[in-house]
């Protein structure tokens, strides 16, 4: 060990506290930046957007929204905890995003932008209701200050499925033969759950488990394979809502059923759903034979009656803009000019009025 130098340790102290003074500015304003709560809002140029978790279909397209608008100096902070019927009433009162669920968080969501959400991404369905105050908007009352800017279709469709071994060939045995089924229900676009159909054919959650069977929930992170009947509404891609579907038609043996046709017209008139049939051999377990069905399109970008016109605007342009983003996602969305500004009853923003008028597009 090296011999003690009281006076080249005094010098060193001093030299280090000289150092400290010099920097503690630079930290203290770092340390004050970092703890400074960031300016979110459209003065700001960071909106922040409703949506959900990153690979669902709204999360999907809030964050090619995000992208879309970067190119024209935005920095969207979205919210990928503001899922489900709340998306709509979050955005027409101006609320903060709620907590993260366990659910959410399984999902890999993590924390949300701590600011009063601004414009959103939900089903259409969802703001059709919230604006006329019907479903679980009821107790809200009509939420007239929403307006849309973009209309996104996102094609999925309604399937019914059996097992091959549950020996079911009509879902209106479950009724006949009180029979114990095990029911996975998913996602059901503009039914709001799948009760609905389990109505249209005789019985409902209740009898279900009165005759020993239960509904299982379809769009859980661990899926039960034991089921005997699923119902509900998705595509072919490995999302969270329709991920039974991909995943359980390659390990069941599954029969599809065809929508009755008192049932499509139902449907049809109540949901704005459309009559069409699954495609062929569109999934394991879809024969050849036309499926009759029915089908749901369309998410919705929408906002307040108080958003100002030139952010409409920049919004409905840089969708339409950059459109190929919307193209590569996992989704089938497409942004169609004959229906982008067709919010089905809920009025168009002015801003994005403007932008598809300049544009040539049908505005209602």
């Amino acid at each position: 060990m090296g011999a003690y130098h009281p006076r080249l340790c005094r010098v060193l102290a001093i030299v280090y506290l000289a150092i400290a003074v010099c920097l503690a500015p630079s930290f203290l304003s770092r340390a004050a930046a970092q703890d400074a709560p960031q300016q979110y809002g459209v003065a700001a140029k960071r909106p922040v957007l409703q949506a959900a978790c990153r690979n669902c279909p709204w999360g999907m397209l809030g964050d090619v929204v995000k992208k879309a608008m970067s190119s024209y100096g935005y920095d969207v902070a979205v919210c990928h905890a503001c899922s489900g019927e709340d998306g709509a009433r979050i955005v027409s009162k101006r609320l903060m995003p709620p907590e993260v669920s366990d659910r959410q968080f399984a999902e890999a969501t993590g924390l949300q932008p701590r600011a009063p959400i601004d414009f959103g991404v939900t089903n259409a369905e969802y703001v059709q209701a919230a604006y006329a105050g019907k479903g679980g908007y009821k107790r809200d009352g009509p939420l007239a200050n929403l307006r849309i800017i973009a209309r996104v279709e996102a094609p999925a469709y309604l399937m019914i499925a059996v097992t091959k071994s549950s020996g079911i060939t009509d879902l209106r045995q479950i009724a006949e033969r009180k029979t114990p089924a095990r029911i996975l229900a998913g996602v059901v676009g503009g039914l709001g759950s799948v009760d609905p159909i389990l109505q249209f054919f005789g019985f409902n959650r209740q009898d279900v488990a009165a005759w020993g069977g239960k509904i299982l929930v379809g769009n859980a992170l661990l899926r039960n394979p034991d089921f005997d009947v699923m119902v509900g509404v998705g595509v072919l891609a490995n999302y969270p809502e329709g991920g039974m579907w991909y995943e359980m038609t390659q390990k069941k043996d599954l029969v599809f059923l065809p929508v009755p046709e008192e049932l499509r017209r139902k449907l049809v008139q109540e949901t704005g759903a459309v009559a069409v049939d699954l495609p062929f051999r569109y999934m394991r377990g879809v024969g050849d034979d036309p499926v009759p069905t029915v089908g749901y399109s369309g998410l919705l970008v929408y906002g307040r009656d108080d958003m100002p016109d030139a952010f409409a605007y920049d919004v409905a342009k840089a969708l339409d803009e950059k459109r190929d983003l919307i193209r590569w996602t996992n989704q089938p969305f497409s942004l169609d000019p004959q229906t982008v500004a067709d919010g089905d009853g809920v009025p168009l923003h002015p801003g994005a009025e403007k932008y598809y008028r300049e544009r040539g597009y049908p505005v209602k």
